[in-house]
């Protein structure tokens, strides 16, 4: 339970640092590609200075990348969500990801028990409460999707990691660390061929620190 708590505090605190970079007119590819390879530095490092292999098997390479593939997935449709909704309304929408989770679960023939069943409901009914229209937001459908886009990723993501076997006995440093090296290269990538600058609208220590920030919580933490 603390840990799950600690998940959702950590992710939910992605528009703090990532608003405040996308108004000073960095991209999202940027954003995320920093996000990742700051992280992806912080995991390597304590991955050498623990002494931990980060030899993995062709196929568990396989897995490793397409959890890769789905968080990224997941980062860039949050991010772009942004661009259309109130980021507190797509951040709101990232946590019925649990209700996605149980959903593709019964089509797995894994029914979930009564308590799980009834926090379902209460997660669902926290977020549709919390995502009520007033007249001072408008509620752009394409950022609706994005953010459901989003969340529907990261419960893939997730129901991947406790379901797959061959990388059942891989560490969360490790499978953390390869996951997240996989979306760098992929947002370096999209980088390489924009037109934009890869450090266009991040400048001064505040810039960078929201770029730490991001790297820290929402995603090392968040995901280990």
């Amino acid at each position: 339970y603390p840990a799950g708590i600690i998940t959702g505090i950590t992710y939910g605190l992605n528009p703090l640092f990532g608003v405040p970079l996308m108004q000073n007119g960095a991209s999202v590819d940027s954003i995320l590609f920093f996000r990742y390879g700051i992280a992806v530095l912080i995991l390597g490092i304590f991955l050498l200075f623990t002494k931990q292999s980060f030899k993995v098997s062709i196929n568990q390479l396989g897995i490793l990348v397409l959890l890769g593939l789905l968080y990224s997935s997941s980062s860039i449709f949050l991010f772009e969500a942004y661009n259309y909704i109130a980021s507190v309304l797509a951040t709101t929408l990232i946590f019925l990801s649990p209700v996605l989770v149980a959903i593709i679960m019964v089509f797995l023939r894994n029914i979930p028990s009564w308590p799980v069943w009834l926090s379902i409901f209460a997660t669902f009914a926290g977020v549709m409460l919390m995502t009520q229209n007033d007249s001072s937001q408008i509620i752009n459908p394409i950022g609706m999707l994005l953010a459901i886009s989003s969340a529907l990723a990261y419960s893939f993501f997730i129901i991947i990691i406790n379901r797959s076997k061959k990388i059942s006995l891989i560490s969360n440093t490790l499978l953390t660390f390869y996951a997240l090296l996989t979306g760098a290269i992929i947002f370096l990538g999209k980088i390489m061929f924009a037109k934009e600058g890869i450090t266009t609208g991040i400048e001064g220590y505040t810039a960078w620190g929201y770029l730490i920030g991001l790297a820290i919580l929402p995603t090392i933490v968040s995901t280990a």
